[in-house]
C-alpha cells in the first residue's frame, strides 16, 4: 500500500475564496487529496513518494502564498484569517466580543494572542480589525450597492457615525469623498496592517 501523509497546513495570504480555489487547484496538480480547506488552512492527505513540503510551498509561492512553518506565525495567521471570514461574510454578526470569539476558535489566552500579534505585526488586533472593516467598506462604497448606514450596519458598527469617523481616521478622507474619486485606492486584505 502506498503510504500517504496526513498533514494540516498553514498557509500565509489565503484571504478569499478565489485563494481557496487557487490553493485546491495547485495541491490537486500534485495529486494530494483536500480534505478540508479554509482561509488559510488546509488539511490535506498526499503520497510520500511523490510529494515534499518543499514542493507544495513552490507551488503556492507561484501564486503569492507561503507555507508557514513556524508556530507564532501559524497562530497570528489563524488569527487574521478568523477575523477575514468574519467580514467576508455580511452581515457581520459577532455574538460575542472579538477577545472571547478568538478565545473559543484558537484555544489560546487572549492576552497571548494579542501579544504574540502585536509583536509580530506591529499592530495589535482590534487595530487590524478595523483597518480589515474599512477596506471592506471601501468595497462596499465603490459596488453603490449600500448607502452608507447600510454599510455601517452590515460592517458591525453601531452607527453610521461612528463608521465614518473610524474612516476618516485611516483614510484621511470622508466616506463621500471617497466615493467620488475616480480611481479607488484599496489595499488586498491579506496586505493590511
Amino acid at each position: 500500500m502506498v503510504s500517504q501523509k496526513l498533514k494540516e497546513l498553514r498557509i500565509k495570504g489565503m484571504v478569499c475564496n478565489r485563494c481557496i480555489s487557487v490553493v485546491s487547484n495547485e495541491l490537486e496538480k500534485l495529486e494530494a487529496d483536500i480534505l478540508e480547506i479554509k482561509l488559510g488552512r488546509v488539511l490535506v492527505k498526499y503520497p510520500e513518494y511523490k510529494v515534499s513540503l518543499q514542493d507544495i510551498d513552490e507551488a503556492l509561492k507561484k501564486h503569492d502564498f507561503e507555507l508557514i512553518i513556524d508556530e507564532n506565525t501559524k497562530i497570528v495567521e489563524a488569527v487574521k484569517a478568523i477575523l477575514v471570514e468574519l467580514i467576508s461574510d455580511l452581515p457581520v454578526k459577532l455574538t460575542t466580543n472579538l477577545s472571547d470569539l478568538l478565545v473559543d476558535k484558537l484555544h489560546k489566552d487572549y492576552t497571548y494572542l494579542s501579544k504574540l500579534f502585536s509583536s509580530n505585526l506591529g499592530v495589535t488586533i482590534e487595530k487590524y480589525f478595523i483597518n480589515l472593516k474599512i477596506e471592506k467598506a471601501k468595497e462596499l462604497i465603490e459596488t453603490g450597492q449600500l448607502n452608507f448606514t447600510e454599510i455601517s450596519y452590515d460592517l458591525g458598527y453601531s452607527s453610521v457615525n461612528y463608521l465614518s469617523s473610524q474612516f476618516k481616521q485611516i483614510t484621511g478622507m470622508r466616506m463621500g469623498d471617497y466615493k467620488k474619486l475616480s480611481l479607488w485606492d484599496r489595499k488586498p486584505l491579506d496586505k493590511i496592517l
